[in-house]
Parts: C-alpha cells; sequence; structure tokens
C-alpha cells in the first residue's frame, strides 16, 4: 500500500505544476486531481510529459461534481445526455494523460422520485458510462459521501450501498472509493465495512473527523485503520484528501510521520 495526496486540498495555492513538485518532494508517487478542466488548464499529453517529470503517478481525475451541478449526475434519467458528454470529456483526458481512474459521484435525490427510483437511474447510467471506461481503459471509482455536513441531499452515502452497485454491474473497470472520512460520519466501524467489501474497493480517501483536517486531528485512529487494510491484503493507494491547518509542507510532513508511512 502506498500514499496518494489530493493536490486540489493541499498545496492548493500553489500553481498545478508546482503542486505536482512539491508533493513530489515530500515523498509522495502518487497524486490526485478532480475536473479536468478545473485548477490543471494545459494539454493531457503535457500533464502525462509533467508527471514524468517530477516522478509522480497522476491516480485519477473526477467526473462530475457530487451535486450534480456539474455533469448532471446519475440520479436524475433526464440528465443523462449531459453526463455522458461529460463522461467522455473527462474519459479522453485520463487516456490522453495515462490517468487509470476517474472518480465518479452519484448527483443528489431528486424530489418526486423514490428511492428504488433513483437507484434505476444510478445503475442505467453507469451501464453505458462503464462500456465508454472500458473502451478508454480507465476504471471508475464510485463514491459515497457524508450528507449531514458536506453534502447535505448527496444520494451515495453508505459504502455498503455503493459496494452492492459495484457488485450488480460486474465489471473490473467499477470500484469503490472508500473514504473514511465520510465513512466514519455516515458509518463507524470502519474496518468491518472495509472487510466486507475489499473485494471491490479500488481506492481510499482520509481525513480528520471532525473538520476534514489532518488525520492526526480527530476521532479517527488511523494507524490502527492502516495497519488493519494491510492485514487484510490491500496493495493499492490510500489517499489523502484534506485541508491543511498549517503550513502545507509541514502539515505533509508529519501526517507520514504520524502514519508512518
Amino acid at each position: 500500500m502506498e500514499l496518494g495526496l489530493c493536490v486540489e486540498m493541499a498545496l492548493s495555492k500553489l500553481p498545478f505544476e508546482q503542486r505536482l513538485k512539491k508533493a513530489a518532494a515530500a515523498g509522495f508517487k502518487n497524486v490526485e486531481m478532480w475536473f479536468v478542466d478545473m485548477s490543471y488548464k494545459g494539454q493531457p499529453e503535457a500533464l502525462a510529459v509533467m508527471a514524468k517529470k517530477y516522478g509522480v503517478k497522476i491516480t485519477n481525475t473526477v467526473i462530475g461534481a457530487p451535486d450534480g451541478s456539474i455533469g448532471g449526475g446519475l440520479t436524475n434519467p433526464k440528465n443523462r445526455p449531459q453526463w455522458l458528454a461529460r463522461t467522455k470529456l473527462t474519459l479522453d483526458f485520463n487516456q490522453r494523460a495515462g490517468i487509470g481512474a476517474t472518480i465518479v459521484c452519484t448527483g443528489n435525490e431528486v424530489r418526486g422520485m423514490s428511492d428504488a427510483a433513483m437507484m434505476k437511474s444510478v445503475i442505467e447510467g453507469l451501464k453505458p458510462t462503464l462500456e465508454l471506461a472500458e473502451k478508454a481503459g480507465v476504471t471508475l471509482l464510485l463514491e459515497p459521501l457524508n450528507t449531514r455536513y458536506d453534502h447535505p441531499g448527496y444520494w451515495a452515502h453508505s459504502s455498503d450501498q455503493g459496494a452492492e452497485i459495484c457488485r450488480r454491474l460486474k465489471s473490473k473497470r467499477l470500484k469503490l472509493l472508500f473514504d473514511c472520512y465520510h465513512m466514519q460520519i455516515m458509518e463507524g466501524d470502519l474496518l468491518k465495512h472495509i472487510e466486507r467489501n475489499l473485494d471491490v474497493i479500488g481506492h481510499f480517501h482520509s481525513a480528520g473527523v471532525p473538520g476534514r483536517n489532518e488525520v492526526f486531528k480527530g476521532e479517527t485512529n488511523y494507524p490502527f485503520v492502516l495497519a488493519g487494510i494491510k492485514k487484510l491484503g490491500y496493495k493499492g493507494v490510500f489517499g489523502l484528501e484534506y485541508q491543511p491547518t498549517m503550513d502545507d509542507v509541514k502539515s505533509l510532513k508529519e501526517t507520514r510521520k504520524y502514519l508512518g508511512m
């Protein structure tokens, strides 16, 4: 297992190229970004060259906004054309930049639709999304989020729910993104949830609870969680997606020391 760093929260005050350079200098071999037309303004091929220059791997992007304001989301079938257009844009960027995964957010609950109808819409929307991802050789990371503080109204708010969707669609190109910050708020009992869903987990996120700050500031015992994940045999990336409360470089150094990684 290796650490990853989301450079949209830590190091976010720097130009994108400097974020990659600083992350590499801080010992990170894996970094992740959000939307392909957000912080980075250049061509995907240039980003691939930049990442190689600094010796980092960009692990993933994000297709659309959690609430559906960008990309339309999956919960509302009326927004399907918008969602698929956004998907094509993102997958094309990923493929050209050599980025192997992208995050899928479901969008918010739709007024007047039952939960079963929204589940059907998400499943039906993921089918063509997966076809595009499989052709592009890019893995989709389905992410449940917390609705109590950060994303009120968001539809997918349970790791078990996300895992069920992954299993129903039965594609090696669809995995669950288990965000320890969000799931600590919504579910707790992190290791038991991880254990029963490890077969479909493709990536982890983390931050301190409460506050979404450093992992060493909060109620979650991250060294214990990491030890448990390693024992279960996970060999992927454990991503840090948090807002530093101190100088970014100092924060990253203390975080790595705390985690022993």
